[in-house]
């Protein structure tokens, strides 16, 4: 296995820990620091827990599967078909998971965290 096919297991696992973290947060209200919180962050920041959890949940899940079809992709074009329209389609995937990865992560802050922080510093 190259490098490529290596990076793409990399994607494949971290779309299946961004499903299961926002599973896992949906089910159990165990939230995955590493994804759905910046470092500087805990769960006690965080005004509407149950709120801040339904707002990320299905999109943390539309980025996960997306990253991980465009993971499916990549293998499958990268060891049987060879084509450069699917690469860039694996990568566009990927690219488009991480915009709406990005943006629900900083939307879901301001939203649910940053005005809670911002009276605890005054």
């Amino acid at each position: 296995m190259g490098m490529g096919g290596m990076i793409d297991f990399l994607f494949l696992a971290s779309g299946i820990y961004l499903i299961y973290s926002a599973v896992m947060a949906k089910h159990k209200g165990n939230i995955a620091a590493n994804v759905m919180l910046s470092k500087n962050i805990t769960e006690n920041d965080i005004r509407d827990k149950v709120g801040f959890i339904d707002y990320m949940y299905k999109k943390i899940i539309l980025a996960g599967v997306m990253i991980i079809l465009a993971s499916v992709i990549h293998l499958v074009n990268d060891y049987y078909i060879h084509s450069i329209q699917l690469t860039w389609i694996g990568i566009a995937m990927i690219l488009l998971a991480l915009a709406i990865y990005s943006f629900t992560f900083m939307r879901g802050r301001k939203l649910y965290i940053d005005q809670r922080n911002n009276q605890k510093n005054r």
